[in-house]
């Protein structure tokens, strides 16, 4: 397990991380436009076009974190209510990716504040399941069949963070997953920027540990 571990976070940050470093800021210019588009225009179809860029990341961000699929659907289709309630109500919104993430975070922890429920981690399949949510993912923004391929093995790696606290399953997760940068994770948690790297790097140092003979 070690030596699959270490292959695979060089293997995936060769094709996630090499990224054009202005993507980020693109793809927030373009949720910014569409934004422009549902206030000045009314254009229904900006907000189903960014329901198709958020929806599959935010699901899967949330379905690790609780016990059925049904209620990562929930919390899902909630965020996005909450995101055009706030749109209806003209609040300014500067990261919609960062708002999204933000809103899910904190409807898991309602969800057992009112359940009191333990946290659980999905399994392989629900993980596996995810990668269906939404078509865009596959098509939008060209994942490449290797990256499909190494997202199956986040799948199974994330299968050790059960037993790892909260703020490293958040990190790895943002990071290994989802390829944000560790100053959009900052503003999703809350947290500065150089504290993420540092839960970023004790995890991935957590889960080798936890795999050693």
């Amino acid at each position: 397990m070690d030596c699959f571990f270490r292959v695979f976070v060089a293997r995936y940050h060769l094709l996630v991380f090499r990224e054009d470093p202005n993507k980020a800021y693109i793809m927030q210019l373009v949720d910014r436009y569409l934004l422009y588009r549902i206030r000045a225009k009314r254009d229904a179809e900006a907000f189903a076009k960014i329901y198709d860029r958020h929806v599959g990341p935010i699901y899967r961000f949330v379905v690790f974190k609780l016990p059925k699929k049904e209620d990562a659907q929930d919390v899902t289709a909630e965020a996005f209510t909450r995101l055009w309630q706030l749109i209806q109500q003209q609040k300014e919104i500067t990261n919609i990716r960062a708002f999204l993430y933000q809103v899910a975070r904190n409807l898991v922890a309602d969800f057992y504040r009112k359940s009191e429920q333990s946290p659980v981690l999905e399994s392989l399949d629900v993980t596996l399941d995810a990668e269906n949510t939404s078509t865009s993912l596959h098509t939008d923004q060209g994942r490449s069949m290797a990256q499909i391929e190494a997202r199956s093995e986040v799948a199974l790696v994330l299968q050790q963070l059960e037993r790892l606290k909260e703020d490293y399953r958040d990190v790895l997760a943002l990071r290994l997953i989802d390829g944000l940068s560790f100053t959009e994770i900052a503003t999703i948690l809350g947290k500065e920027t150089g504290h993420v790297r540092v839960i970023y790097h004790r995890g991935l140092k957590a889960i080798k540990q936890a795999n050693e003979p």
